[in-house]
């Protein structure tokens, strides 16, 4: 088992160093494209940098027009409640009574 073992790292070593005895073209040609890929991907995070800083300013700004809007509502609703409740009777009960019917219950 052990003379196997010996072996198979003797054949691992000789597909190494045959591997690195690859020509100066080849490996300037690799130098060459792994330097292209890796420029290509700093280009595209600097462009997706660039353009998540142009969309915070557009999403704040609408973010900030829908809370004004939600306020502006929230302010129309508080002052009809207001106006409602100053409209009733002076004998009866400033807060609203909704009526229904029930319809179906269910016993358990």
């Amino acid at each position: 088992m052990m003379f196997s073992f010996r072996r198979q790292t003797g054949s691992w070593q000789q597909r190494w160093q045959q591997q690195q005895q690859a020509g100066p073209v080849q490996r300037l040609l690799a130098w060459l494209v792994m330097g292209i890929v890796l420029l290509f991907g700093a280009m595209l995070m600097l462009v997706l940098l660039v353009f998540s800083w142009l969309l915070i300013p557009i999403l704040l700004w609408r973010y900030r027009r829908k809370m004004r809007a939600f306020q502006q509502a929230a302010q129309q609703a508080q002052q009809q409640y207001q106006g409602q409740a100053n409209e009733t009777k002076p004998g009866s009960s400033p807060h609203r009574v909704i009526e229904g019917e029930v319809l179906d219950k269910k016993e358990d």
